[in-house]
């Protein structure tokens, strides 16, 4: 018999096995966490909520629930700066011996672009740490093609400058710490070279 069959088999057996002496198995609804890194996350199972600390690895509500018993683990609350899903976070208690949901947050980004202006030629090459955009002759805006984590630091400079012109990024318009929104205020200037 394969080891994956053993286990609904040995769920029914202790759940049988409980019946028999007059008990009823119970479950613990919980699971795991992996790279939540802000507080503010709050999971909910059958209206409890439940606050889930930065760090945190691990979560278990605390209400066991009974064989047979539905469960939906579910984000009440997204944490600052992230955000969360669930896989395995609903079903019938018993199917399994243990309720294991996993919970798996990532960072917000968001993109960095603005405005360019005298661009004529072709050519321009734009970088922000090793990731390049190229931008497009007559082009007026530009959005960088490799989106930037929230707290994390950009800086936008000229890779490689298009055929005859000189481009340079506006001072204090380029360098900044992601916040929670779209940066759109990026200035790239093209003058004759």
């Amino acid at each position: 018999m394969k080891l994956s069959c053993l286990r609904p088999l040995t769920a029914l057996l202790l759940t049988l096995g409980l019946a028999a002496c007059g008990g009823k198995a119970s479950y613990e609804v919980g699971g795991t966490v992996s790279n939540l890194n802000t507080n503010g996350l709050i999971l909910a199972n059958g209206g409890v909520n439940l606050p889930i600390a930065s760090g945190q690895t691990k979560f278990a509500f605390a209400q066991r629930i009974d064989y047979g018993t539905e469960y939906n683990i579910t984000v009440q609350q997204q944490p600052a700066h992230m955000n969360c899903g669930i896989s395995g976070g609903s079903g019938s208690a018993g199917h399994y011996l243990s309720i294991q949901a996993a919970v798996s947050c990532m960072q917000n980004t968001y993109t960095v672009g603005g405005t360019v202006t005298g661009l004529t030629a072709d050519g321009l090459v734009l970088i922000n740490g090793t990731s390049q955009t190229t931008v497009l002759k007559s082009s007026t805006t530009f959005t960088l093609g490799t989106r930037v984590a929230d707290g994390d630091k950009y800086g936008i400079s000229v890779f490689t400058q298009p055929t005859g012109l000189k481009c340079d990024v506006a001072p204090n318009t380029g360098v900044g710490v992601m916040g929670e929104a779209n940066v759109t205020t990026v200035q790239v200037i093209c003058n004759p070279a």
